[in-house]
């Protein structure tokens, strides 16, 4: 989703402390408190009420791929510089991002950016226009990852947050990954499924230990978890691959009705589990597994007849070693509960896939 553009992405912040803050960077830091996917956006009050907090809103708490009700890639938090210093815990999360016009220099927001650039860096920030974003980390707390955004105008600085959105949300992602993966295996391992998984489909994956057997056929497997407010699924399933036409969003998209019309129903007589691409669309993406290709399909499964419903992805991985198609599928049921989380721990589950046996 994130392409990475870096010739103007200023990489010079990365140290353990940025300027002003050298001389305590001997002091010991805590680590980092706070949830996964949150930025903390400090910013002169006007300017996140303005044109460049809609900007910074349109791109970072747009609409996460693909939900029954919306649900933001990140949550935002916003203060000012001065409620920031109100108090100490608000500086010791994990993610912030600067917002601040180097025109102003009576902005508290820019006077806090220029002690963290330092006098030098500042300059040649206002001057030479390229240099538009820095990354830093580490500033008040260990884990602590910092993103600057500037320019001399309303324009400048929108375009620094437009140009470098995606650079800077594949790095959040990757410094959330580590507390996603500790939450989803946070009660341990489920050892047996591994191991069946890996007997009857040639493939290595951890699953968590509150996943249950709801269903084994010849080449299908269903494991299911349920807990009080959400109720996740996941299907493995190995199909024979006979040529490029069942690498199709088509294809996927009939195997995942006939899945879900032979084995998901509901107590109403005739109700079966259904892709609805009418309300919202079917996103494809093209993708690699373990350096398997794959298409990857996002959307919204309902039931005939029935109200249920929620997000899925599903999964198609080509694996040329032995003929084979792994068809994947995750699927989600939790009625008024934010489900942006179950769908990322499912999807960082499902591509850690690796296979037994594989074209070299």
């Amino acid at each position: 989703m994130f392409k990475i553009s870096l010739y103007t992405f200023c990489l010079a912040c990365l140290f353990s402390a940025c300027t002003s803050d050298v001389a305590k960077s001997f002091e010991p830091k805590s680590s980092a408190l706070g949830k996964m996917n949150e930025i903390v956006v400090i910013a002169d009050q006007d300017d996140w009420e303005g044109a460049i907090g809609d900007t910074f809103r349109y791109y970072f708490a747009s609409a996460y791929p693909i939900l029954p009700a919306p649900e933001p890639l990140f949550d935002l938090r916003h203060f000012t510089t001065e409620e920031l210093l109100e108090s100490p815990l608000r500086k010791e999360l994990r993610t912030y991002a600067f917002i601040a016009d180097l025109s102003d220099e009576t902005s508290s927001t820019t006077k806090m950016v220029k002690r963290d650039l330092g006098e030098l860096r500042f300059k040649e920030a206002a001057v030479y226009k390229k240099i538009n974003t820095i990354i830093g980390k580490n500033k008040w707390a260990r884990g602590q990852q910092l993103f600057y955004f500037f320019g001399t105008d309303e324009a400048s600085i929108a375009a620094s947050v437009s140009e470098h959105f995606s650079t800077a949300a594949r790095r959040i992602n990757n410094h959330d990954y580590k507390q996603l993966k500790s939450t989803l295996y946070s009660k341990g391992l489920n050892l047996g499924h591994a191991s069946d998984l890996k007997a009857s489909f040639g493939i290595n994956v951890d699953i968590p230990v509150d996943f249950r057997l709801a269903k084994q056929e010849d080449n299908l497997t269903w494991l299911r978890m349920d807990n009080e407010k959400a109720t996740v699924n996941l299907v493995f399933q190995k199909l024979a691959y006979h040529d490029k036409n069942q690498l199709s969003k088509e294809y996927l998209m009939k195997l995942r009705n006939e899945f879900g019309k032979e084995y998901v129903t509901t107590d109403v007589k005739g109700a079966y589990m259904v892709i609805n691409d009418e309300d919202l669309p079917v996103f494809e993406y093209f993708t690699n597994i373990d350096d398997q290709y794959t298409i990857e399909l996002r959307g919204i499964w309902e039931t005939e007849k029935d109200f249920f419903g929620g997000p899925f992805i599903t999964y198609l991985i080509l694996n040329e070693a032995k003929n084979e198609l792994l068809y994947v599928d995750a699927f989600v049921y939790a009625p008024g509960e934010e489900k942006r989380d179950y769908m990322m721990q499912m999807d960082l589950l499902a591509k850690s896939i690796t296979f037994n046996n594989k074209v070299q």
